[in-house]
């Protein structure tokens, strides 16, 4: 009917009425084409590494590979951050922690920058020369999805903590926990070891997020690798509104180590901050 072709034409970026039928195959192509054409180009598209680096540069990644990595391949974060080096025309140098300092002896070149997972951030700051930049997958996609500033901001609540504080700590994905978690075993005990205190954590996963946040005294949440950039600001919009301290897990684990300031030195921005 009238209504129907009307809607149709709507649809058309170019105004053109298309008749289409499932059931003859007709013009179900040329649907699709048109309607990815509806989609706005990123012009603005974020990176995750690439702008820092130049062509030609190195970059060691240290990746660990112990009970809590998963069979057989790398993280999402890990895999993402390689794509955007070689996008860079840079080349990816990719180490567990225990091969770091002989990688860095024999490359023969200084590389632009370290990368590394977080949970081993102190060891990988002791091995990296005070003259390479040093950073984590974790902090790399808090800037990737718009909340370093707020995540280093946010870090400072745990100098304010007191036992039976809650704290949420939010993930994500919804992957299969080992006994050495990352987020429910190594970052609650070296909270507790850092701060001397005994506060409550509170665990969440995937698209679970509560709408109260009152009950917490900070937010600490992982890189978010799985959740797109609206979803990431929407949970630190909430935590704002509510003035819930919002972090995430590669900052608090710098700050415990008294590293912050050195793995945000590439971010010249964030790194003004520090000296304030």
């Amino acid at each position: 009917n009238e209504d129907k072709k009307t809607a149709y034409q709507a649809l058309l970026p170019n105004g053109k009425l298309l008749f289409v039928s499932a059931e003859q195959q007709l013009n179900i192509f040329e649907l699709k084409e048109a309607i990815a054409q509806t989609v706005p180009a990123d012009e603005n598209k974020a990176q995750i590494v690439a702008d820092l680096l130049s062509p030609s540069d190195f970059v060691v990644l240290v990746v660990p590979i112990d009970s809590a990595a998963p069979k057989g391949r790398l993280i999402l974060p890990q895999q993402q951050t390689i794509r955007d080096i070689l996008e860079a025309d840079a080349a990816a140098i990719v180490v567990k922690e225990n091969e770091l300092t002989n990688t860095l002896q024999n490359l023969g070149k200084r590389p632009k920058l370290v990368i590394t997972d977080s949970q081993v951030f102190k060891k990988v700051a002791a091995e990296t020369p005070a003259d390479i930049l040093l950073t984590s997958f974790s902090i790399l996609f808090a800037r990737y999805k718009g909340n370093l500033q707020t995540a280093v901001q946010g870090v400072t609540a745990l100098e304010n903590l007191e036992d039976g504080d809650k704290i949420l700590v939010g993930e994500g994905c919804t992957h299969h926990r080992q006994c050495d978690d990352i987020g429910t075993v190594k970052l609650p005990r070296w909270i507790k070891e850092y701060t001397g205190k005994n506060p409550e954590f509170i665990f969440t996963s995937g698209t679970e997020f509560p709408l109260d946040l009152s009950p917490y005294k900070m937010i600490i949440h992982c890189g978010a690798c799985m959740l797109n950039e609206r979803e990431m600001q929407y949970r630190i919009k909430c935590a704002a509104d509510q003035n819930i301290p919002f972090t995430n897990y590669g900052i608090t684990i710098a700050y415990i180590n008294g590293i912050l300031k050195r793995t945000v030195e590439p971010f010249p921005q964030i790194y003004k901050l520090l000296d304030k």
